[in-house]
């Protein structure tokens, strides 16, 4: 496998991750959403940077593969989760 495709499954296999601590810091510490964006943000950054350099891959390009997939991917489970456990 390619560093570029390493650093994309690594994207989405963190972004089911992200989304479940997510979920579990709003409903059992009560943090609200609003809150809870902004850290998601800052978390994909720091997954692409160290999958960049897990990967051998330029972190300009690290940061661009798999952002939409990632964010897509992490609010979408966040918020089945989310309807899930409070219905």
């Amino acid at each position: 496998m390619k560093g570029a495709e390493k650093v994309w499954w690594g994207k989405v296999l963190a972004s089911i991750v992200i989304a479940i601590l997510t979920i579990i810091l709003q409903l059992n510490l009560n943090i609200p959403a609003s809150t809870l964006l902004p850290l998601g943000v800052v978390i994909y950054i720091i997954v692409s940077d160290l999958l960049s350099v897990l990967s051998a891959v330029d972190r300009r390009k690290g940061i661009r593969i798999g952002i939409f997939t990632y964010f897509i991917l992490w609010i979408t489970t966040w918020i089945f989760l989310y309807t899930y456990l409070t219905a």
